[in-house]
């Protein structure tokens, strides 16, 4: 979600940033999704409701977006995409996001966007403590804005 709502800045700020990581490590950039940001792809037969077409393409559209960010920053330092759907437990939803990311890189690698990978992504599940605020996951006063780890 930060990635996509920084927009083109996105791109530039983590080829900034990889570019300054050194270690001759291999390189896991980790991408958390929650269950809205991939509620479209989630199998219809668990989902809480229809999602119209345009819904659908517009989540499409967002992943095509972070993949393109993705491919990008790879011409600067090479790593694992490692996608991470990422649910307070006990929630089943984390499956449905697991399933959901499942379908979305299929799509993607379908389309030949993972090309430039050495390796497939590394799809995973990380199950969250719960949440004891409603303000716990917010940056600010009520800002509303999520935070969204992107981990190296």
């Amino acid at each position: 979600m930060s990635i996509t709502a920084a927009g083109d800045i996105a791109s530039d700020f983590l080829k900034a940033v990889l570019s300054t990581v050194t270690s001759p490590l291999p390189l896991d950039l980790v991408i958390n999704y929650d269950a809205f940001e991939v509620r479209c792809h989630v199998p219809p037969a668990t989902r809480a409701r229809d999602i119209s077409p345009s819904e659908y393409a517009a989540e499409a559209l967002v992943h095509l977006e972070l993949f393109k960010v993705f491919s990008e920053i790879y011409m600067v330092r090479e790593f694992r995409l490692v996608l991470c759907a990422d649910e307070p437990p006990p929630d089943p939803a984390a499956e449905d996001a697991t399933r959901a990311l499942e379908c979305i890189v299929k799509a993607e690698r379908m389309n030949g966007g993972f090309d430039y990978l050495s390796c497939e992504p590394l799809i995973i599940s990380e199950m969250r403590s719960l949440r004891t605020r409603f303000t716990d996951d917010q940056v600010g006063a009520g800002g509303g804005q999520f935070i969204v780890t992107c981990a190296l």
